[in-house]
């Protein structure tokens, strides 16, 4: 079949291997792939807009064939997430997806949650659309509250729903909730296993961070020193960059323990196994809310797959989960720094990830195309 995939955020600015590259990793010996980029800031702040070679190239349309896909770059105004251009841009955007479609004869279009990029796909096309909600989608001033408004157009138009989570499932209407499947985010167990870690007597143990951005908070940091009475040898490994780290530095300097953290910048996607395996105790400190509590968190899985407990804020999904390695605390240092005590002697069993493999949900998701 040829795909249209339309990513709930684009590539071309974002490291790290996301759910729909894996996916279509998977797809591509199987499918003609056609993947939408788009250019646009990491950041919503004036200073992030201004960056004349970004602001050139956001005006070109483009295709490249490449490592078997298809990407297709879609001019538009670069200030995307003002409101006065998203309008301009979704006509640009819808004309340019019609035409896609018929010079390369798409049979299904898989869209993510992407509307604040570019507006919504065209609807009145004879072909099926797959909405792939990967986050609850949520008013942009309050992490709980649901966007309706946005959410009833992908759920009217769409033919089939992927949920990462149980939990997205059951914040969809009852009228729309026969499309919806469940289609979790997973991990490449084959990427993992064939790691060769040299189990060697280790200095210290670590309480790790794998991915700087997950939490607004910096509760988490406030474990140490405290955590040091009980368990002297241990640090806490910050592993990546972006946006958060220099806020994550500076508030780590301004203490009187900078010595008990290691910060290592940005670690691309083939190196970061060494740290899930480096790691004694993983974290995933997220706030409460429900954008986290429906999410299914990549890092996770990554984590159990790697044979590491993880102490996670108590999030719904991770409670359907269940996994035996994850101990649930609330977003306080206090009640993570106890969490992370019991997890340093945590000896018990790890879950099968069979079903989460990469691997096994793109087969699942080709069973859903052919009955699509």
């Amino acid at each position: 079949m040829n795909l249209l995939w339309i990513p709930h955020q684009t590539w071309l600015n974002r490291g790290g291997i996301t759910r729909d590259k894996h996916l279509i990793e998977n797809l591509k010996g199987k499918h003609e792939i056609h993947v939408i980029q788009h250019t646009q800031p990491f950041q919503n702040n004036i200073k992030s807009f201004i960056k004349p070679k970004n602001l050139i190239n956001s005006l070109e349309d483009w295709t490249i064939f490449e490592n078997g896909i298809y990407h297709h770059h879609i001019r538009h105004i670069y200030f995307t997430r003002f409101k006065p251009f998203l309008k301009i841009n979704n006509t640009i955007f819808r004309s340019k997806i019609k035409k896609i479609i018929k010079d390369y004869s798409i049979e299904v279009i898989f869209c993510g949650p992407s509307h604040y990029l570019h507006g919504y796909p065209p609807f009145n096309i004879n072909i099926p659309i797959v909405f792939d909600y990967v986050d609850f989608l949520h008013d942009f001033s309050d992490p709980n509250i649901e966007n309706t408004k946005i959410l009833s157009n992908y759920y009217k138009h769409s033919t089939k729903i992927l949920c990462v989570s149980k939990t997205l499932i059951e914040s969809i209407p009852t009228s729309y909730r026969s499309k919806a499947i469940y289609l979790p985010n997973g991990v490449d167990l084959d990427f993992y296993k064939s790691y060769n870690y040299e189990n060697k007597r280790k200095k210290y143990k670590f309480i790790t961070l794998i991915g700087l951005n997950i939490s607004e908070s910096l509760f988490y940091i406030d474990i140490f020193p405290e955590i040091k009475k009980k368990v002297q040898n241990a640090k806490m490994l910050l592993v990546g960059g972006g946006i958060r780290y220099p806020i994550i530095k500076q508030y780590i300097l301004k203490r009187k323990n900078p010595e008990d953290f290691i910060l290592t910048g940005f670690i691309d996607y083939e190196n970061i196994r060494k740290y899930f395996y480096m790691t004694d105790v993983g974290l995933n400190p997220t706030l409460k809310n429900r954008y986290y509590d429906s999410a299914c968190p990549l890092k996770v899985m990554e984590y159990t797959a790697a044979s590491k407990p993880v102490v996670s804020t108590n999030l719904e999904e991770l409670r359907r989960l269940n996994f035996p390695n994850i101990f649930l605390a609330e977003p306080t240092s206090q009640d993570f720094q106890n969490k992370v005590i019991d997890a340093l002697n945590y000896n018990g069993s790890f879950p099968d990830l069979k079903e989460y493999d990469w691997k096994y949900l793109s087969n699942k998701l080709e069973a859903i195309l052919k009955n699509i």
